[in-house]
């Protein structure tokens, strides 16, 4: 039990997850590496392709999240046979939710869309980009499937090495199909949207051999996909809705964010989409860190440990700060280094300096929110979790559209907004936490 909450094991889950973060995030951070040299159209349009798109994919996330917290408590519980079911229907889910959500943007996304995009060519340029990149939903839920599975099981050693390969691959196709190199047609944003789901697809491969090779399906009871259970569906859905319900409306408002900039112009749009991907950058340890919190949490409880969870938040806090605090650092000793991996254009890099700065500080609060409202998570109440996340959301957007259409603040203030949004959140989840009503929550039947 001790060794659940160890330094050394918190970070034998994370790393790997970290990695794991590192491929999800070089794919819209490739793709505006790419397109920041094609035109500032391109940037913006990928950007909210990008996100319009991880809205739908972080559904799928949110449904394996809560898949993954039944999922770590019985690895605690030492009940391996009953894992394989939850995995299974999990699959199931996954793969009707991406079905779903496929056929609800060809019916649907040109004239949502067009209802809140100003720009006409970043319309145009948006939709050509998510009807490429939608189309690649099947293998990305399934891919998160098999992440949350083995972050469940606390064998994440697959997701860092898929990780690297999605990581490469993306780079390598968009270098041919971007600008039509090594005799490829030049495709521009339609070939980041291309990379980004051929990249995909052949991680998705590469997971599938490794846990077949493994054999961890016979060691977990899984892949016997028998009649769907309206039981196993009720649990996991009891646990999974409120996570995936948060996932959506967090990128969601994150979506709208970005659309309230949009308002106030292509420049600004552009500016806050290279800021956004050196942003990416700086959360990706932070994120798998909070993803290796819920398993942690979840797992420590099933063993019996929920009188530790409190010296677990201390030191996943300690983990995370310190982290925040290298990466902000780096960061402000050079901030145009990373805006340059994004464009070549020097002057929007130099606009961009002053929301760096922001950005920078707003790391730590981002550190230590997020890993309070995973531990929430972990819990197994996640409904509390889209609560905290709900009511936080409500008052940052209300801040940031303030922000732009009543008080005409520049740029940079309006990215102040983060610190209301990380100050809210942690404050939130820590009440709740000291509340000690998190104790009394159950994650199945």
């Amino acid at each position: 039990m001790h060794e659940t909450i160890s330094y050394r094991n918190i970070w034998r889950i994370s790393y790997p997850l970290i990695l794991g973060f590192v491929a999800v995030t070089v794919i819209n951070v490739t793709d505006t590496a790419f397109l920041g040299r094609v035109s500032e159209v391109a940037i913006g349009a990928s950007g909210l392709g990008g996100i319009y798109v991880l809205v739908m994919l972080m559904a799928a996330f949110g449904l394996g999240i809560g898949a993954q917290i039944i999922m770590a408590r019985f690895h605690g519980e030492e009940k391996p046979e009953k894992i394989g079911l939850v995995f299974d229907h999990m699959m199931y889910l996954l793969l009707t939710l991406s079905g779903i959500m496929i056929l609800f943007h060809f019916v649907f996304a040109e004239a949502l869309l067009s209802r809140i995009i100003a720009s006409k060519e970043i319309l145009e340029s948006t939709l050509v980009y998510a009807n490429i990149r939608v189309v690649g939903l099947i293998p990305a839920a399934i891919v998160v499937g098999y992440r949350c599975f083995l972050t469940g099981i606390s064998d994440t050693r697959a997701i860092s090495y898929a990780a690297g390969m999605m990581a490469a691959l993306n780079l390598v196709f968009n270098y041919l199909f971007v600008f039509g190199n090594l005799g490829f047609p030049r495709m521009e944003i339609a070939g980041a949207g291309y990379a980004s789901v051929l990249s995909e697809t052949l991680s998705l491969i590469y997971l599938i051999v490794w846990v077949r090779r493994k054999r961890l399906g016979v060691q977990f009871n899984c892949f016997h996909f028998p009649k769907p259970s309206f039981v196993q569906i009720r649990s996991i859905m009891r646990i999974a809705t409120p996570v995936m319900v948060q996932h959506i409306v967090s990128i969601g408002s994150w979506m709208t964010f970005f659309l309230i900039i949009e308002g106030m112009g292509e420049r600004e749009l552009a500016i806050s989409n290279v800021v956004r991907s050196g942003y990416s950058v700086l959360m990706i340890p932070l994120i798998g860190i909070g993803q290796g919190t819920q398993t942690l949490v979840s797992k420590l409880i099933g063993q019996g440990g929920t009188h530790l969870v409190t010296t677990l938040i201390k030191r996943l806090l300690i983990i995370s700060v310190v982290s925040s605090v290298v990466l902000m650092l780096l960061n402000l000793i050079n901030p145009k280094l990373l805006l340059s991996v994004f464009t070549n254009d020097f002057t929007l890099i130099s606009e961009a300096i002053p929301v760096i700065y922001i950005i920078s500080i707003s790391i730590i609060m981002f550190a230590v929110s997020m890993i309070l409202l995973s531990v929430v998570s972990g819990t197994g109440n996640t409904f509390i979790t889209l609560l905290i996340e709900l009511t936080t959301l409500l008052i940052y957007l209300n801040f940031s559209y303030r922000m732009v259409h009543e008080w005409h603040q520049p740029l940079n203030m309006v990215w102040t907004s983060e610190f209301v949004y990380f100050g809210c959140m942690g404050l939130f989840s820590g009440l709740y936490l000291w509340s000690g009503k998190w104790k009394n929550a159950k994650v199945h039947e």
